[in-house]
């Protein structure tokens, strides 16, 4: 196996702030893969658990991008639709984006403590997750049904990203990216090993 490391590239500098984009990626592995496409200042903690997840995983891969801006406005600054990122504008995710993995789990943060589960999975399988999950955390976690938090559109990264076009969206509210952060870690290494997914 090839080792794995972790490379950071600038996408954008601005006044007050800045862009990056990060791997960590053997170059090979397509097993599973776990992103932060609104890391950094944007939704605080998404990218810190995704590249923890990955970490802790033999075969998996990690994409992010960090957005920071001293003025607070990173989330406006940095916060593009899921469905406009695009491989042309990020050159490491370019590396992957033909890869075809074979799970792909997309963290994203929310403002209500609460975890919707999305993404273009079929509905029993995001039922199972939001059942394992909520044994976890002391949040409501529930399958996203409204277009917003859904990640169903097939141009979302987390979609296209994966080889059958169906990937995992987590939508975590401020508790489980900060004090419970270790049990939804837990959970969803647990949730792999048993291949709920």
């Amino acid at each position: 196996m090839t080792r794995r490391t972790i490379t950071t590239y600038p996408i954008a500098v601005t006044d007050t702030g800045h862009l990056l984009e990060q791997l960590y990626d053997d170059g090979e592995t397509d097993e599973l893969l776990f992103c932060a496409g609104h890391g950094g200042d944007v939704e605080p903690g998404t990218a810190a658990l995704g590249l923890e997840l990955a970490t802790g995983h033999e075969t998996a891969a990690y994409w992010a991008t960090l957005g920071h801006e001293s003025d607070g406005s990173a989330f406006d600054a940095w916060h593009p639709p899921s469905t406009a990122i695009d491989p042309a504008e990020y050159p490491l995710l370019g590396r992957i984006a033909d890869r075809g993995f074979e799970t792909v789990i997309s963290i994203h943060g929310l403002a209500d403590d609460e975890i919707l589960v999305g993404g273009g999975l079929e509905e029993p399988t995001k039922t199972r997750v939001a059942r394992h999950l909520e044994d976890a955390v002391p949040v409501p976690v529930s399958v996203a049904t409204d277009r917003q938090y859904a990640g169903t559109h097939p141009d979302n990264f987390v979609n296209w990203l994966a080889a059958d076009g169906a990937g995992l969206q987590l939508e975590l509210g401020p508790t489980v990216r900060g004090s419970q952060a270790d049990a939804l870690e837990r959970s969803l290494r647990s949730l792999l090993e048993r291949d709920l997914l």
